[in-house]
């Protein structure tokens, strides 16, 4: 080839403008010495002096596609079709980059294309069926895999693939038929062998699946990467599943080896990998191999490693998905964790895996994390109760997933829909499968009584409300509770102690394009900014996307509006006293003097979570939106508090989160805000107003943030109709002249409330209380 190259050379050296040399060199560097890059130079020179070769472009696309480069190689196939629109290779080829893209459903019109111009071709038969389990549609991905096999019934790939797709049919005995016929005509394939013990687990004959998955080790025992043959996300899923059956059925040993060698071939890969967005990708996609190591851990008895590698993974996920690279937050040890607790202040930490869901307790007074129901299995077709856990877990979220999307579709009152009726019977099933009861026990027994629990959520489980489920039976002990990312971000140093003056930052945003309008922001603003010193408020119109970024980055604009602080209208029963008149906690008396920066950022206005780009999770505003990716850029570390009381962190359809929860709370936290106030899901009610009218004046009474939201919450939970009509009718009497134009608000509020049973509790289900959440530093 060598010589090949020598000779080719030779002839341009002669004939500089032959392009068939270039080609014929471009493709013995491709074919014969894959050097893809050398390749590519020569095809390119090759189309520049014959731009109308279709081989030049094919075989261009193609050492493209062996770089990675699959948008590249896709215009160079593009550019053969134009040329010769009947070359059935090309669409093949077409169709396989699109598949690497994950554009499933074009990537399959361009096969179906292959098979119309070739329909003898199993290799394309094959592809589609590939493409289809991909999409989920397995049924129909059987009959192409029928097709490839029935043309070419020596594939041992295609027998590998319909064992697969006849697994997630849930037909076990018929994809042990299709891996032994695959195992039949290639011994040596590792990962058939995976699939086959994988199977057999759940065909409940364990001591064959032990045994066919130590096959994918004994083949190749010093080859870390044969099993990872073809280096897909299908052949990592199967890793997955290896571990998880092995972990299952408490061999340990194999287990432990093949994390280890899934974890040599992810770091090659990585090592490989020259660009920082596939090397984003590639960690992202393997975040859940790596979740495995905790139970790994779990499972050999080493609790401390289990809680330091579960904290390891969240913060590498955070700063993958938050900066992009997974150095951006350090990970804390155990012996370091701990600096969180105190005799009265415990931590309750949850890890979910593609195995199982585990759950750490945290206490001061025990020396070792506690895990949750921490058993060895005692016959062999038993789960583990973590992978018990896991699963009715997967369960509830797809129902809760289900639920909601209909909620969200829907215009109706809350009342009226399937989600509100199933809320409580949801929570106390959720209750039931975390086994909060068992949680509790663990937490009294500490022999000093433990008031504050911090909750450290993991994928899912940060969208729910987790703190609904404590606190349940009235007769029991009640916890003050606050939620963390991961424990390092309570760690974090904090820049400087609480400012003198309390500076806030309001901006009003009840209507945004295509959201339904927030009608109790303008009550909600009115009255939390007359507690404030000059509060800074970006209303309505002039909340515009230049104007809130200056402002929320403490830039001057020409020209600043300032709201001057008016006499406190809330007097009367259910109120904190005396109420704050003044702008900081114990008063001030540079009543206007103003702070060059804000501590309080009070969003009230509609946020929502991106599932599929996180870093595209937005503040609505009047014009645009305000990503997180530019969230994540801006210093603010001046603000003691940012409260977003409309904002959504649901998903609103069947997705779930194999790697972690990074939404607009994370966002703020990872630049130095102390606390966050949000709602897990946009309450469409007054109550909004009233639990972050309350906060804010519990916190201004001394309170801390958390006791002031755990106050507040629990305040309207509690009012009756009366209580409630008592709190509307003194603020009315109160109300200043100026803020005539709340006035109408609260008295169609009152004319509902006339309607109601006096003694009713207007707030009582959790839909309006639970949603609210505090987030930050302890």
């Amino acid at each position: 080839s060598k010589e090949a190259i020598a000779s080719l050379d030779q002839a341009i050296q002669i004939k500089p403008d032959w392009h068939e040399a270039w080609q014929s060199r471009g493709w013995v560097l491709l074919y014969r010495l894959r050097r893809f890059s050398k390749a590519i130079i020569s095809f390119d020179k090759a189309l520049e002096i014959r731009s109308d070769n279709h081989y030049a472009w094919y075989d261009h696309g193609w050492a493209l596609a062996h770089l990675g480069r699959y948008e590249e190689a896709i215009e160079s196939y593009d550019q053969a079709i134009q040329i010769k629109p009947d070359w059935h290779e090309v669409w093949y080829s077409r169709g396989l980059a699109l598949n690497s893209l994950g554009q499933y459903e074009e990537g399959i019109v361009s096969c179906e294309k292959a098979i119309e111009l070739k329909p003898n071709e199993h290799l394309y038969w094959h592809n589609k069926g590939v493409v289809l389990n991909h999409l989920g549609r397995f049924s129909e991905a059987l009959v192409f895999l029928d097709k490839a096999i029935e043309i070419n019934p020596n594939n041992n790939l295609a027998w590998g693939d319909r064992g697969l797709v006849l697994f997630n049919l849930k037909q076990y005995e018929e994809a042990l038929v299709s891996y032994d016929k695959a195992i039949e005509i290639n011994p040596n394939n590792n990962l058939v062998w995976g699939k086959r013990g994988v199977v057999l687990f759940h065909l409940e004959q364990y001591e064959e699946a032990i045994v066919s998955c130590n096959k994918t080790i004994e083949n190749n025992p010093n080859n870390n990467s044969a099993w990872l043959n073809r280096g897909s996300a299908l052949d990592k899923e199967v890793l997955q599943d290896l571990i998880r059956t092995l972990l299952a059925l408490e061999a340990i040993d194999q287990a432990q080896e093949f994390q280890r060698r899934g974890t040599d071939v992810l770091h090659n890969l990585l090592k490989n990998t020259k660009s920082p967005a596939k090397k984003k990708q590639l960690a992202l996609k393997f975040a859940p191999f790596q979740q495995l190591t905790v139970d790994l851990a779990v499972q050999s008895g080493d609790a401390v490693q289990a809680l330091e590698l579960a904290e390891a993974g969240k913060n590498a996920c955070l700063s993958l998905l938050l900066a992009g690279r997974n150095n951006e937050f350090s990970s804390p040890t155990w012996e370091q964790i701990k600096q969180l607790l105190n005799p009265t202040t415990a931590i309750v930490y949850w890890h979910i895996s593609p195995a199982a869901l585990h759950t750490f307790i945290l206490k001061h007074d025990y020396p070792l994390p506690i895990v949750l129901g921490q058993t060895k299995l005692t016959e062999k077709n038993q789960f583990l109760p973590q992978i018990q856990r896991l699963r009715d877990f997967e369960t509830w979220v797809k129902e809760w997933n289900q639920d909601y999307r209909q909620y969200r579709q829907k215009k109706n009152k809350p009342e009226d829909n399937h989600w509100w009726d199933n809320l409580c019977k949801m929570l106390k099933r959720l209750a039931k499968i975390l086994d909060i009861p068992a949680i509790v026990n663990i937490l009294q027994t500490s022999p000093i009584c433990i008031q504050n629990l911090i909750l450290i959520p993991h994928r899912d489980l940060h969208r729910f409300p987790l703190h609904a489920l404590f606190n349940r039976d009235e007769n029991g002990q009640n916890f003050t509770i606050s939620y963390l990312p991961s424990a390092q971000f309570s760690l974090k140093p904090t820049v400087d102690e609480e400012p003198a003056s309390q500076q806030l930052l309001s901006v009003e945003v009840p209507t945004s394009k295509n959201l339904p309008p927030l009608s109790f922001v303008a009550f909600e603003a009115e009255a939390i900014t007359q507690l404030f010193e000059a509060p800074e408020r970006i209303q309505e119109g002039e909340a515009t996307k230049e104007r809130v970024e200056a402002a929320l980055e403490n830039r001057p604009l020409a020209k600043i509006f300032l709201t001057p602080p008016q006499p406190s209208p809330y007097q009367g029963e259910g109120v904190v006293s005396p109420l704050y008149q003044g702008g900081t906690k114990g008063g001030n008396s540079n009543f206007y003097k103003r702070s060059n920066k804000h501590q309080i950022f009070h969003f009230a206005g509609h946020g929502s979570y991106n599932f599929a780009e996180p870093l595209n999770s937005e503040l609505a505003l009047v014009d645009e939106e305000l990503t997180l990716r530019e969230i994540y850029k801006k210093n603010l570390a001046t603000y003691q508090l940012v409260s977003l009381s409309a904002c959504e962190t649901a998903i609103t359809g069947n997705q779930t989160i194999t790697t972690e929860y990074v939404g607009l709370v994370s966002g703020f936290l990872s630049r130095e805000v102390s606390q966050v106030v949000s709602t897990l899901w946009t309450v469409k009610s007054a109550a909004t107003a009233l639990v972050m009218i309350e906060f804010y004046r519990r916190w201004q009474a001394g309170k801390s943030e958390v006791q002031a939201l755990a106050e507040a919450t629990d305040w309207l939970k509690n009012r009756t109709v009366k209580k409630l009509s008592e709190w509307y009718q003194a603020f009315l009497k109160q109300l200043p002249p100026e803020k005539e134009s709340i006035r109408p608000f609260i008295k169609h509020e009152l004319r509902k409330l006339a309607k109601l049973e006096p003694n009713k509790k207007r707030y009582e289900h959790p839909y309006y209380w639970a949603a609210f959440i505090i987030t930050g530093k302890i």
